[in-house]
């Protein structure tokens, strides 16, 4: 049996406070699964969330070290979707659905509509993606066929910045990986490509974790590639029997930008702006459902607008 109960993952690595201020105005009888940051002290988000019972913290022992365009990332998330599969099971019925967030995002519509929304299109998937295999484009080739390196520090961040240099220059002349991935079966699958924030059902996510356990030869390809986070969940999407299962009822024609492939989100073509109060006529006139970037440094004004004036 299903419910109207919505599951969020969140990644997060700073900004307590934006954090909780989101989570309240998202909670409506729903659950949480926290991933914070190994790298972040947790003692602050712990303080924050603990009077919270439907928020789920993953344990130190579950969190990653989490590094920009590095596969950890999707180890992160996978992690996450463990812990709400087990609390699924444990659930009177089946989350509605799962929506993957991060913890400087923001609802720019009320709770209520988003869960109308939901139930709505309840048998829709909102991840869109691209065959870039097929598109075999420069761009997507370097983070694909390139062994790139970004899952670690050293010392500071001007040496490991050299270092991932002189390893991602030694990783895109010496080895190359072909454009597509082989299953454990022997298959070859195309890959696809589109924003890391999506909102799945729950046999999605099932079918997700499932796959990601039997085909180990998929995390070994994303392990060294370029913004992995981007690409993992969309192949096992579009190479699975859910594929034409999203709005656009499959994968989309090229467009070289991430942005455009955004799901429920606003997301800025940069993919880097934080948004504030300049930007709330725009945000209010959006049918997304949700704002990337914010944060109470400075997203304050504009989190307070809409606050009062779309929540």
């Amino acid at each position: 049996m299903q419910s109207s109960k919505i599951a969020y993952l969140i990644q997060a690595h700073e900004d307590p406070e934006n954090l909780l201020r989101m989570i309240n105005a998202l909670d409506d009888n729903n659950d949480f699964f926290v991933h914070i940051d190994k790298k972040a002290n947790i003692d602050p988000f712990c303080q924050l969330l603990k009077a919270k019972n439907n928020v789920f913290l993953m344990e130190d022992q579950n969190r990653i070290d989490v590094y920009w365009g590095g596969f950890s990332q999707v180890e992160a998330t996978l992690n996450l979707i463990e812990k709400c599969l087990i609390q699924n099971d444990v659930n009177d019925s089946e989350y509605l659905k799962v929506i993957f967030i991060s913890g400087s995002d923001y609802p720019i519509k009320s709770k209520e509509e988003l869960r109308d929304y939901l139930v709505k299109f309840k048998e829709l998937n909102f991840i869109r993606g691209m065959n870039i295999t097929q598109a075999n484009t420069k761009k997507y080739n370097y983070c694909l066929r390139n062994y790139l390196f970004f899952d670690f520090f050293l010392m500071n961040k001007k040496v490991t910045r050299f270092s991932r240099k002189i390893l991602n220059i030694l990783g895109s002349t010496i080895f190359k990986k072909p454009n597509y991935v082989v299953e454990n079966n022997g298959n070859k699958i195309d890959i696809f490509h589109g924003s890391s924030w999506w909102a799945l059902n729950i046999d999605v996510i099932k079918y997700i974790q499932t796959y990601s356990k039997e085909n180990d030869t998929l995390k070994k390809y994303f392990k060294y590639s370029l913004a992995s986070d981007e690409k993992y969940f969309h192949t096992i999407f579009f190479n699975s029997r859910f594929s034409n299962t999203n709005i656009y009822k499959g994968p989309e024609p090229y467009i070289p930008t991430t942005s455009a492939f955004s799901n429920m989100h606003i997301i800025d073509t940069s993919l880097s702006k934080w948004f504030d109060e300049k930007d709330f006529n725009f945000i209010k006139a959006s049918d997304k459902f949700f704002v990337r970037k914010v944060s109470t440094k400075n997203s304050k004004k504009l989190l307070d607008m809409i606050d009062f004036e779309l929540l």
